[in-house]
């Protein structure tokens, strides 16, 4: 097989299974430090499906260079759809391009389309098109000398055996008799929860909170990622870029450099210094991991499914077959139990809720910091028939949210230390619209309740024991030094409202 073909087919299938590696070859290796380690099992998998697929693509193109060399036949135009199709499809699960911006289907009737006519009406044009798309999948064959090796090194490393929940004794015998819940609701937006509410939706236990507590209407956010804010309001800087090595340990980028994430100079070490025992149950981010020295207890549930449906926990083999295994269970007549996106979304939920209530429940925990799966999208519940794990819209999920507030402060007043607990709900971000738009996800009623605005002020509430009434705070508050007032509290210098307010004035 000549060197030329080799390449074109490296090419090919390159683009022809992007979907399924993009996530492990990106230079930053975000998705590893997203995932519960070790992934060695998925690696081997994604590298011999690669190298199986580049060597098909290669067959297939030695096919069509012996008996059509000067690219004369409709065969370049059905291949050139598939590979484009394939190659939107990758860049779309990458997040690189909206899902409603090019479709896979779409896209390969509009090559093949465009192929035919250039066929009919040009042929010296199509056999110089099919050139030139070769010569491009030839030069895109070079990356196999990396990617190949990047894929069989992360597969062959050894990796951390993380673990997703832990509880050390915590509870020291002079520990101050405070508490502080932090309940940080993953993309609860500001103005659909109070300024542009839509009609008939009640939400009275964030009505009663907010009534109860020190508000704030105009939180600057400190960034537009789960994933960068929350170490930065943990952290007290903020983070502009994250990365990780090959052992999911993250480095950030801040204004002047990339360093290593300083763990211990962050609100769970000052608690620490403080003596509050600490505590966190979350989502998508590595708690247990990243924080493993400060906290006493954690829970935590990492990574969406993988594409290709590649499993972690699974050996070798299984992964290998796992991208042609639904495909083929539909050709031999066998069901593969699949749960929907919403039923997965409502699996985490009600995970990380018994989580917050074990959490909640155990006094000895005196920093509690939750972060929970709602209402961030795609709808996951539906308020009308008050069903988790149906399609539903963010409004549905805003329903949700309320409810999940009402218990958890229900598991807050039943604790002993309820009449010490002061209670912080905040959200990372707001609702971003704009992302959502492009997104297979986007309901009716989330078109309704938008109306084109882009409101990216997210929630800070805070609850002090015994408060009755809190001050609205109307004026800018930069969302990064939500840290420093959290600081304040740990200290104990923050400790009522009127604390807030003194503590404001000071600081502007």
């Amino acid at each position: 097989m000549k060197g030329r073909v080799w390449l074109e087919g490296c090419g090919a299938g390159i683009l022809f299974t992007l979907a399924y590696t993009w996530f492990h070859i990106s230079p930053l290796h975000t998705d590893l430090y997203h995932r519960l380690l070790p992934m060695n099992a998925v690696y081997w998998g994604v590298a011999i499906d690669v190298a199986a697929v580049c060597l098909l693509s290669a067959v297939i193109f030695w096919c069509l260079d012996k008996y059509d060399v000067e690219g004369r036949t409709l065969w370049w135009v059905l291949l050139g759809g598939v590979l484009a199709a394939r190659t939107t499809s990758g860049l779309a699960v990458a997040g690189l391009i909206g899902y409603r911006a090019a479709t896979p289907g779409r896209v390969f009737v509009a090559v093949c389309a465009a192929g035919f006519l250039l066929w009919v009406v040009r042929r010296k044009w199509y056999q110089s098109a099919v050139r030139s798309a070769r010569f491009v999948l030839l030069l895109m064959g070079f990356v196999i000398y990396w990617m190949l090796p990047e894929l069989v090194f992360m597969a062959v490393k050894a990796e951390p055996h993380d673990v997703a929940e832990y509880a050390r004794p915590a509870e020291k015998p002079d520990s101050p008799q405070r508490r502080i819940v932090w309940v940080l609701f993953d993309e609860l937006s500001y103005d659909q929860l109070f300024d542009h509410r839509q009609p008939g939706l009640r939400l009275p236990n964030l009505d009663r909170f907010a009534n109860e507590s020190v508000s704030f209407s105009d939180v600057q956010p400190v960034g537009y990622y789960t994933e960068l804010i929350i170490p930065s309001l943990l952290w007290g800087t903020q983070i502009g870029q994250e990365r990780s090595d090959f052992s999911g340990h993250a480095a950030v980028k801040t204004a002047s450099r990339w360093r290593e994430y300083p763990n211990d100079h962050t609100l769970f070490a000052d608690a620490k210094r403080a003596g509050l025992s600490t505590g966190a149950v979350g989502w998508y981010i590595p708690y247990c991991r990243t924080y493993a020295r400060e906290l006493d207890r954690c829970e935590e549930l990492l990574g969406s499914p993988i594409p290709g449906n590649y499993e972690p926990a699974r050996p070798v083999l299984w992964n290998i077959v796992a991208p042609v295994s639904k495909p083929l269970a539909r050709l031999t007549g066998h069901r593969i139990a699949q749960p929907t996106t919403a039923q997965e979304h409502a699996d985490q939920y009600r995970t990380l809720m018994e989580a917050s209530r074990r959490m909640i429940s155990d006094d000895s925990i005196r920093f509690a910091f939750i972060h929970l799966p709602v209402p961030h999208p795609g709808g996951f519940y539906q308020r009308r028939t008050r069903r988790l794990g149906a399609n539903g819209s963010y409004i549905d999920n805003l329903a949700l949210t309320d409810m999940a507030l009402e218990q958890l402060m229900q598991w807050t007043e039943q604790s002993a230390m309820a009449s010490r607990t002061a209670v912080i709900v905040s959200s990372d971000h707001s609702w971003r619209v704009g992302m959502w738009k492009m997104s297979p996800m986007w309901t009716a009623e989330d078109e309704a309740a938008s109306q084109g605005r882009v409101d990216l002020r997210p929630v800070l509430m805070v609850r002090f024991p015994g408060s009755e009434s809190g001050p609205k705070i109307a004026t800018a508050f930069p969302e990064l030094e939500t840290h420093e007032l959290i600081k304040e509290m740990i200290a104990g210098r923050i400790g009522s409202n009127a604390d807030v307010q003194r503590w404001l004035l000071n600081n502007r």
